[in-house]
């Protein structure tokens, strides 16, 4: 639907992505149903499988006008034009499709994978399960419904939707991958790389599969085996910024903070956007005992990413560090506003409060 593959992506244990895969493509949340029957219908299908989403969105446009009771021209219509990025009047496409036919569960999806685009999981979700109750069977709207779930926080719900969707399509790793980070998330790390490995065997090509399982590994403690798998990563994508920042980060816990800072700032040049290695790098720096330079990237991650609470925990660490107790404080507070959960800050703060507490005003 999106031509920004980085879209839908679902953040997960630390670094781990899962693969671009939750909405980026309608057409394969179409292949859920028979292709259209009709001539004039057929050609706008071909044309957009082709990526002519341009002319396709105008095909589409005389099928309504040959048939504008039919349901289905109306669900492409939609698709096509949230692929241009039209996601307003693709919102009404959709709508009239299931004004038009309220058991068609296909509309629903496409609306779910817009509101998502737009940020409204709550809406996203609500069509996700709707069309999961339309269609069982369709293992599109299981699989973007294990997206928005997680997205939620509800990590029960969504690992029981990615079984259901790796049930209906044995063939596709995407369920697997994803479970994978959720069952690490649950401290099942058994379990969790059991689940990449099954991603792996599905399809040995997607480097996010070998990202995930050296996240996970990092994660239970296993060094070495985190950093094959980084490595197989880097084998499929050579400049792949999340496969060479988890590789600098097993760098610095072998002890080669030359080598971590180097290749955290390989990545960091990949994509300059990317907050795991700028936080990565700043801790690199701080080990390697350059206290201004770490300051300085860990900074620089704040602006942007100012929701990682683990930056936020970390740069806390790195300012009680220096003696600077009452900035660190307020980098947990910080973490705390933004997950209140967070026992590593609730511990941390509770016993800066302790030695050093804040003076009545």
């Amino acid at each position: 639907m999106s031509k920004d593959r980085n879209k839908f992506a679902v953040n997960g244990l630390l670094a781990a992505v899962f693969a671009a895969t939750a909405f980026g493509a309608t057409s394969a949340a179409m292949a859920d149903e028979a292709a259209p029957e009709s001539a004039q219908m057929k050609k706008a299908e071909s044309l957009y499988g082709r990526g002519k989403v341009k002319e396709a969105i105008a095909e589409f446009r005389e099928a309504i006008r040959v048939e504008p009771s039919n349901p289905k021209a109306h669900q492409r219509l939609g698709a096509a034009l949230a692929a241009n990025d039209d996601y307003e009047t693709a919102i009404l496409e959709e709508q009239q499709a299931i004004k038009l036919d309220p058991k068609y569960f296909l509309p629903h999806v496409v609306l779910g994978q817009i509101y998502a685009n737009q940020n409204k999981i709550d809406l996203a979700l609500k069509e996700f399960r709707e069309a999961t109750t339309l269609k069982p069977t369709s293992f599109r709207a299981h699989l973007d419904l294990g997206f928005a779930l997680t997205h939620v926080g509800q990590v029960d719900e969504a690992i029981a939707a990615y079984k259901k969707a790796a049930e209906l399509n044995p063939k596709d790793p995407t369920p697997h991958l994803n479970l994978g980070v959720l069952l690490a998330q649950k401290n099942d790390f058994p379990n969790a790389i059991k689940e990449e490995k099954e991603a792996i065997e599905i399809n040995k090509d997607v480097p996010e599969s070998y990202i995930n399982l050296g996240n996970i590994y990092a994660d239970s403690g296993d060094t070495d085996q985190a950093l094959a798998a980084f490595k197989s990563a880097l084998k499929l994508a050579p400049k792949h910024p999340n496969a060479l920042s988890g590789m600098g980060w097993m760098q610095q816990k072998k002890g080669d903070l030359a080598g971590a800072i180097e290749t955290q700032r390989k990545a960091i040049k990949l994509d300059p956007k990317f907050g795991p290695a700028h936080r990565r790098l700043a801790e690199a720096l701080a080990a390697n005992n350059d206290s201004k330079g770490a300051k300085a990237a860990f900074e620089e991650t704040l602006v942007i990413t100012p929701r990682d609470v683990t930056a936020r925990v970390k740069y806390a660490e790195f300012l009680t560090k220096q003696g600077q107790t009452a900035d660190a404080k307020t980098q947990y507070q910080k973490a705390l506003e933004i997950n209140p959960k967070s026992k590593i800050a609730q511990d941390a703060l509770a016993e800066l409060n302790k030695t050093s507490p804040t003076k009545a005003q």
